[in-house]
């Protein structure tokens, strides 16, 4: 309360550093209750947001603490102007300027994305891929002649630069890409980031040079596109682009996939709008979604390495959070806003045998003698187990480093001191391992693969994008398309900033029949000219799966696709196409969670939505986690 004083306090309206905010004098500490409280020492004030949806709330709060309050001429203003906002926003009556024109006609739904982000100063277009968020951003930038930092994936700066010649008039905004070298960025920094209308960078950029972009862009809008990058509360490139939000009074999400089912992966996005957003700190926001239990993790052979973990095997309040989430984002799916084709996805199966079966099966019989121990696998070791089973499915394996430790006499010290063989601490091995990779004698997914290029290739017209996991399932596959003498494009870690231009080529050379590349690289890329799609490996990862998916799924494509999943029966590529399928993020289960991919019941359960620990799953919630088996086939 404001103290026992009956005299009315009242509360006026400002823009801090651009935000509508409603102010008060310093009346006491007991002014943090209210929603997104701020004192400002240097000005001996308070500040509260003042803008859709959270005026009411704010207001609600205030009256709460401070019950003889009166809001100014201007405040009130400001209320009724929420409230009619909240009225508009409803069809989307949100008035843009009579000077303003679209220079690219929009979508309704990019529109109404335009619209929504007018009104809305911190919020998310949780659009899915191929809907064209980046168009509606630059003409929202347009339309509020804006500087603008952007933080993106490297290929979607590239991108970023595309889509900006394409949606406004020749010189009408300064695009900089913000990345290369510390000399060129530091040459950026002096003679072009000032007076750029959009920056573009990276997220990891971002973190290098955070204190030079809060010095020398004085941007008032930020926008995280890809923003289940910030999905890690922990990253530093989470806590960097938090900071650098901190700065803008306009804050945009942009993202297709938000969250694959884990409520945590939205707290550093929320987070990144505001921190009044999410309105609690990690660990309560956790607590508050999720439902964990105890698992003690140790190796049997050394008892005293115990140790305790709290592990999410569920999740709670998601309605809430749901409400929460609506409040700031607008979504749309792509059925609802594009009439595009038909999309058909087939697996194609293929069979091993020989060496190659012999050599899966002996590795599903080590994974089980280690699994037996009855301990939980740290998920480091289980998704080694699993890398190593889809590189035998795939026709090589990488032969592991020899063991050099067992009887070396500096065992005890490297131990202690944490040093790895093989690296430049270690005494007799400080140099790397020379990695070496055995190809097996034959390759049955190979022939599937080739036996479906041959089919779609025996047209002139078709073209088809082809994603692998594993570089060297790259090199398997170049090899048989110079074999066929096919022009493609080879996309990886290595060259995926050319991704915008190399998909101009494959979009416009006729000749250019192929894209072959590795799913993570399938991010802001439009490749429409291509009408079928080929996975030789899949990404447990399902953000990176959705995005590779969705390349030539979108604005632009007037054909129907056909998606082609080779898939061996009974393996760990199936249960990982099944598990896709039904839109089960692998990665996360990995590294979140516990570890259902090994086990034998794991493509049952998918098919009957059985959740860990929960109700028809083997382990009860009190028992112990054991990571069971992978078949043999």
């Amino acid at each position: 309360m404001a103290e026992t004083s009956t005299e009315a306090v009242v509360c006026g309206f400002t823009h801090w550093r651009g935000t509508p905010a409603f102010a008060l004098p310093s009346l006491g500490k007991f002014l943090k209750r209210v929603l997104g409280a701020v004192f400002i020492a240097e000005k001996g004030i308070w500040l509260f947001p003042a803008y859709y949806p959270y005026t009411e709330d704010v207001v609600r709060d205030l009256e709460i603490v401070v019950p003889n309050i009166q809001f100014n001429s201007k405040a009130q203003a400001q209320i009724n102007s929420s409230v009619d906002t909240g009225k508009r926003l409803e069809t989307f009556d949100i008035p843009l300027r009579d000077d303003f024109s679209f220079t690219t006609q929009p979508y309704q739904h990019q529109e109404e994305a335009v619209r929504f982000m007018l009104a809305m100063y911190r919020c998310g277009v949780f659009y899915d891929m191929g809907l064209g968020k980046t168009k509606a951003v630059i003409d929202v930038i347009r339309h509020e002649k804006i500087q603008t930092l952007v933080l993106s994936p490297l290929v979607g700066v590239y991108a970023w630069e595309q889509e900006v010649k394409t949606h406004t008039l020749p010189g009408e905004l300064k695009l900089v890409p913000f990345v290369g070298t510390p000399k060129k960025r530091a040459q950026l920094l002096d003679t072009e980031v000032g007076d750029a209308d959009i920056v573009v960078t990276t997220y990891d950029t971002a973190k290098r040079e955070f204190n030079n972009l809060m010095e020398h862009f004085p941007y008032g809008m930020i926008v995280a596109d890809e923003s289940h990058y910030l999905r890690g509360y922990k990253s530093g490139r989470t806590k960097c682009a938090v900071a650098l939000a901190s700065r803008a009074y306009r804050r945009v999400l942009l993202s297709g996939t938000p969250s694959l089912g884990n409520p945590l992966h939205l707290y550093g996005q929320l987070a990144f709008l505001g921190k009044h957003i999410p309105a609690t700190d990690f660990w309560s926001f956790r607590k508050r979604y999720t439902i964990t239990n105890s698992r003690e993790f140790y190796n049997p052979a050394d008892p005293s390495t115990k140790k305790s973990r709290k592990l999410i095997v569920g999740f709670k309040n998601l309605d809430l959070l749901n409400e929460k989430v609506q409040r700031i984002a607008i979504r749309r799916k792509k059925e609802e806003c594009l009439d595009l084709p038909e999309r058909q996805i087939i697996d194609v199966p293929f069979e091993i045998k020989g060496e190659q079966k012999k050599l899966y099966n002996d590795l599903v019989v080590s994974s089980v003698a280690e699994l037996d121990s009855g301990e939980l696998v740290e998920s480091a070791n289980a998704g080694v187990m699993i890398q190593k089973l889809l590189q035998v499915l795939s026709g090589f394996f990488i032969i592991p480093p020899p063991e050099v430790c067992t009887g070396c006499k500096h065992l005890k010290n490297c131990v202690n001191d944490m040093i790895k063989p093989f690296t430049s601490r270690c005494v007799k091995y400080p140099e790397p391992y020379e990695r070496k990779i055995k190809r097996l004698k034959t390759n049955p997914k190979l022939e599937a693969l080739d036996d479906l290029l041959e089919g779609i290739l025996a047209e002139e017209r078709n073209k088809v994008i082809i994603w692998a996991y594993f570089k060297e399932e790259l090199r398997i596959i170049e090899e048989l398309l110079k074999e066929k003498d096919v022009k493609y494009i080879r996309v990886d870690g290595s060259n995926s900033t050319k991704g915008p231009k190399f998909s101009e080529q494959f979009q416009n050379d006729k000749e250019t029949k192929v894209w072959l590349a590795q799913i993570s690289t399938g991010v802001a890329l439009t490749l429409t000219a291509a009408t079928y799609m080929i996975y030789f490996d899949l990404a447990y990862d399902l953000g990176a799966y959705l995005q590779s998916m969705d390349r030539n799924y979108r604005i632009g494509q007037n054909n129907a696709v056909t998606v082609y999943r080779l898939s061996c029966r009974g393996s760990v590529l199936h249960y990982v196409a099944e598990a896709l399928s039904q839109k089960q993020d692998i990665a996360n289960t990995l590294s979140d969670t516990i570890n259902c991919i090994l086990c034998k019941h794991g493509l049952k359960c998918i098919v009957e939505a059985i959740k860990p620990f929960e109700k028809g799953c083997i382990h009860k919630s009190r028992t112990a986690r054991v990571i069971t088996r992978p078949m043999k086939i």
